[in-house]
Formats: C-alpha cells, sequence, structure tokens
C-alpha cells in the first residue's frame, strides 16, 4: 500500500511539473505531494531531516549563484561578452554560432546550466531574428545554447545541481570533482559543437550575410567599478571552491558571500535592480529540491527502486569499459524518462547500495544526469525552461522534433563523454 501510495503520488507530480497547469512554479505540485506522504505516515518527519540535511548545500548553492549571476546579467556582464561573439561573425554563420555555444559553455561550466538558459536564449532569439534567420538556422543555434547547458555542465561541482547534490552524498571536494570531471566536460562541449555544426552546417551556411548593426559591447556595460568587481568576485569565488574542503567552509557559503558582495555594490552604484533580481532568484528551488527529493526517498524506502540497483550489480562486475558505458546508458535513460533531479537520488541510493563501483559509478551517474537526459524535453529542468522560453517568443518545437534533434545530438555526445571518462580512469586510475 506506502508503496502503491509513493509511485501514484510521484507519477502525479511529475506529470504536473512537465504539465505545468496554469503556469505555477514547479515546487506548487511538489510541496503537496510531500505533505500527502508526510500526513499519511508514509514518510517520517525524520525522513524529512534526513533529506534535508542531503540538500540544503546544493540548494543553497544554486540561489547564491543565481543571484551572482543576476547581478552580473543586471550589468550587462554577459551581454558584452556575447556581443563581442556577435560583432566579430554576425556575417560568418558557423563560426558565430561556435562562438556562441562556447559562451554558453562558460556560462554553464563556471555558473549554472540554469542561469545560462536565462541568459542566453533570449540573447540568441534576439540576435536570431536581427539576422532574419530561418527555421532550421534558428533551431540550430537555440539548440546550441539548451544542450550546451547541459551537457557542459558535467565539468565542474557547480555547473549543474545534480552535480551539488552527488558530490554531497559521496564525500567529492570540488578539486577532485573537478580532476575527474574536467576532461570529460570539456570534451562534452566540444562533441556538442562538432554534432551541432555536422547537423546543421548546410543550413546555417544558407543564411544571407546581414549588414545589421550591433551595438559596442561596451555600451551595455551600466557600471565600470561592477564590471570590474565581478572579475574579481568570481576569481575570490572559484579559488575558494578549490579550497573549501580545507578551510571547511561549504559551497553554499561561499556562493551566497560572494552574491552579497557583488549585490551590495550593485545597490551602492544604482546598477542593479533589485526586486527585478528577487523575482528572478529561484527561492522556490528549495521547497522544490526538498520535497520532490522526498517523494523519491519514499519510493526507494518501499522497495520502488530495487530495480534499478539490480540491474547495476552485473555492470559494477563488469569491468571499467562495462562499467561506465553500461551504468553511463543506464543513468541517461533514467533521467530522460523520470527528470534528471529525482533520478539523481535515485542513482546516489543505488549506487550505495553496491559492493563495489564507487569511485567511478558516480561520475558516470553525473554524466547521465547532464548529457543523457538530454534524450527527452522532460530530462532536465533546464531544458523545459529552454521550451518555455522559446514558446513565449512564438518559435514552437514539437515534442516529436525535439526527440529527433535530442537522439542525433545526445546519442553521440555520450559515448564520447563517456568514452572521455573511461580514458580518465584508465591514465589516472
Amino acid at each position: 500500500m506506502a508503496l502503491s501510495l509513493s509511485i501514484i503520488v510521484f507519477s502525479i507530480t511529475l506529470v504536473l511539473i512537465i504539465w505545468r497547469p496554469r503556469g505555477l512554479n514547479e515546487a506548487a505540485y511538489a510541496v503537496p505531494g510531500a505533505v500527502i506522504l508526510l500526513a499519511l505516515g508514509t514518510l517520517a518527519w525524520s525522513d524529512a531531516e534526513y533529506i534535508w540535511q542531503v540538500v540544503w548545500n546544493a540548494t543553497l548553492s544554486l540561489i547564491g549563484i543565481m543571484v551572482l549571476t543576476g547581478v552580473m546579467d543586471d550589468n550587462g556582464f554577459f551581454k558584452w561578452a556575447a556581443l563581442h561573439v556577435v560583432r566579430r561573425f554576425h556575417r560568418r554563420p558557423i563560426t558565430l554560432m561556435v562562438g556562441l555555444s562556447l559562451v554558453a559553455s562558460l556560462i554553464t561550466t563556471f555558473f549554472n546550466n540554469d542561469g545560462t538558459i536565462l541568459i542566453m536564449t533570449p540573447i540568441v532569439l534576439e540576435v536570431t531574428a536581427l539576422l532574419g534567420m530561418g527555421f532550421r538556422a534558428r533551431i540550430a543555434y537555440l539548440l546550441a545554447v539548451g544542450f550546451m547547458a547541459d551537457t557542459a555542465s558535467a565539468t565542474l561541482m557547480v555547473s549543474n545541481l545534480t552535480n551539488i547534490l552527488t558530490a554531497d552524498y559521496f564525500g567529492i571536494s570540488f578539486g577532485d570533482f573537478a580532476r575527474e570531471m574536467a576532461f570529460p566536460g570539456i570534451t562534452a562541449s566540444f562533441a556538442t559543437i562538432g554534432m551541432l555544426v555536422v547537423l546543421f552546417g548546410r543550413s546555417v551556411r544558407k543564411q544571407v550575410q546581414s549588414s545589421f548593426s550591433f551595438p559596442e559591447p561596451a555600451s551595455v556595460i551600466k557600471n565600470r567599478s561592477v564590471f570590474k568587481l565581478s572579475w574579481l568576485v568570481f576569481l575570490l569565488i572559484m579559488v575558494l571552491y578549490y579550497y573549501s574542503e580545507s578551510i571547511e567552509l561549504p559551497v553554499s557559503a561561499i556562493a551566497c558571500g560572494g552574491a552579497a558582495l557583488l549585490w551590495l555594490a550593485g545597490i551602492a552604484t544604482r546598477s542593479v535592480d533589485s526586486m527585478r533580481l528577487l523575482r528572478r532568484t529561484p527561492w522556490l528551488i528549495v521547497a522544490f529540491a526538498l520535497s520532490m527529493y522526498l517523494i523519491v526517498y519514499s519510493v526507494h524506502l518501499h522497495g520502488g527502486t530495487d530495480w534499478f540497483s539490480s540491474l547495476l550489480t552485473p555492470l559494477d562486475r563488469s569491468g571499467l569499459a562495462g562499467m561506465i558505458f553500461g551504468s553511463g546508458a543506464l543513468f541517461s535513460l533514467l533521467a530522460a524518462v523520470m527528470n534528471n533531479l529525482p533520478a539523481v537520488l535515485v542513482s546516489s541510493l543505488s549506487i550505495s547500495e553496491l559492493e563495489g563501483g564507487h569511485a567511478i559509478m558516480p561520475f558516470a551517474s553525473l554524466i547521465g544526469m547532464s548529457v543523457g537526459a538530454k534524450l527527452t524535453p522532460i530530462g532536465s529542468l533546464a531544458t523545459l525552461l529552454w521550451l518555455q522560453l522559446l514558446r513565449r517568443d512564438g518559435v514552437r518545437l514539437s515534442i516529436l522534433e525535439y526527440i529527433k534533434y535530442g537522439f542525433l545530438l545526445t546519442v553521440p555526445v555520450l559515448l564520447v563523454t563517456l568514452g572521455a571518462l573511461w580514458l580518465q580512469f584508465r591514465l589516472f586510475p
């Protein structure tokens, strides 16, 4: 009975998150599900306390990073970076697509994937409209941003909420994460660019060269002092991230501290719209992450994820290549079907129950949660947000069209990225 109830609540919650009736925040659909399970005794309050201990650092880190990127975005930092690429390459469509992809990759890597969607999608929508691009070419540019937001997010611990959750669960430090995942993550970024050129190169090349004049990058910077301070705060955060374990400082404290410093500077110079920033910051992600984790944990507690552990067991004993490619494929399918946020808890709990493979499987799971999740439009919250922004601008991409592009782009990138992880562990076990 408890398992059936947990599965029903999870299924309904997932459908509502994907469907989003009345356009409410995801937390509006997840919180009631968790409350029902707690009220009916399917979950104990001690379970909620345990899950909070698992998610607090990741969710507060995400909020800090989103505030930081919001302040930088309000001051024109990311538009400044994009304009440098657009002004130089807008008459060379392929190079422009590659350049914007690299900008999206850098934002994802050093900030986070949801921030990339919110920052780069409106920029690409505007640029492609001004250049008078056809539908297929626009889709190529938009897919470049949408896919890079997730495929590049395997690189650093802070690049994706799922990374922080997994790293916290298995006790992986920022430095250790970077040492193991930087090479596969960078490989994923370049593989994504390569596949975009292969699939859309001909369509993009056919675009008529435009004489549209774009503004000077410096003209979009509201305050030069805040712009310079952004670089210093960013570098300081990166250094503190690396030494966070030795100084015993959680990454959430570093992210929130850097965000607060830059926000205060923005307020002092009147270069930041604080009300707009508060509205854009995903405060409800705390309630959403906690609730979604509680729902999935309820399914796990009552035996609903045992099947996944049984699938991982033979892979755990199959050697390095079998473990990485086999488990990576399973984690990808899991994320693509149920969304990577609930999938990351299932994968972490399942891996922890295995006798071996702990050193490798968490990293294979993260590639599945980032790259493999792009197989379907429900695989990640970043993809759902990207599709929402496209619809708001009148760009319609059907589910079947997305799945077609998702399969063509994701499968090769996934295999290459898993291959890079195999090589990483082969050379540096």
